[in-house]
């Protein structure tokens, strides 16, 4: 591992914010790149956070057990995205609203809200958005996309600057989120973030 190398940067926003009770890196399972998410979680470091998003699956409950259990093996935590009633059932340790779920959120993100001890995220790709976040309010926010994505060639990008500005304008934690790697990762030092998201550059290359 490289002084500046991706997880080491996201070590270091997390300490640098003393909001120690969050992982300093999210991993996002991706049912199209990473078919199988348990080869990749095996992979990951104790403390990371796991985003279970594989939506289209036929058996969701049954995989997201499979994915909870090989987390706890891990030391990581557990978050099911996009779906109350499966983080309730599941007791995971948090969820993450898409976008449009945070825009719109039913009485069953609010009533997870009540829980205690419970992570509750989402993602965001403007100000509008993060308002929408410090409403809640959330715990976390995942802006992006920071840089260019293999996943989303044509999406507008925020640049580093614009990011910088958006996360200081919220008092909402902000991880950044989208293209991020060990090449670019350094430009984030001076940002508020306080860790860093992703699918694949999470992974051990």
């Amino acid at each position: 591992m490289t002084t500046h190398s991706l997880p080491t940067i996201a070590r270091l926003l997390n300490a640098r914010s003393g909001l120690l009770q969050m992982p300093p890196m999210f991993y996002m399972t991706d049912q199209g790149r990473a078919p199988d998410p348990l080869l990749s979680i095996n992979q990951l470091g104790p403390g990371t956070g796991v985003i279970f998003r594989h939506y289209d699956t036929k058996s969701r409950f049954e995989l997201g057990l499979t994915v909870k259990n090989a987390c706890r093996d891990r030391g990581c935590l557990f978050l099911v995205a996009g779906d109350p009633s499966l983080a309730h059932k599941l007791n995971a340790d948090g969820l993450h609203l898409p976008e449009y779920m945070l825009l719109n959120p039913p009485l069953k993100i609010r009533l997870w809200r009540q829980r205690s001890n419970k992570i509750l995220t989402a993602s965001a790709h403007s100000q509008k958005a993060l308002v929408k976040c410090a409403a809640l309010p959330i715990d976390a926010a995942l802006l992006s996309p920071v840089f260019p994505t293999d996943s989303h060639l044509n999406k507008k990008t925020l640049g580093i600057s614009k990011f910088q500005r958006l996360a200081r304008q919220t008092h909402v934690p902000i991880y950044a989120l989208g293209g991020i790697n060990d090449k670019n990762a350094i430009q984030l030092i001076n940002s508020p973030a306080i860790g860093i998201a992703g699918i694949s550059a999470l992974l051990p290359s």
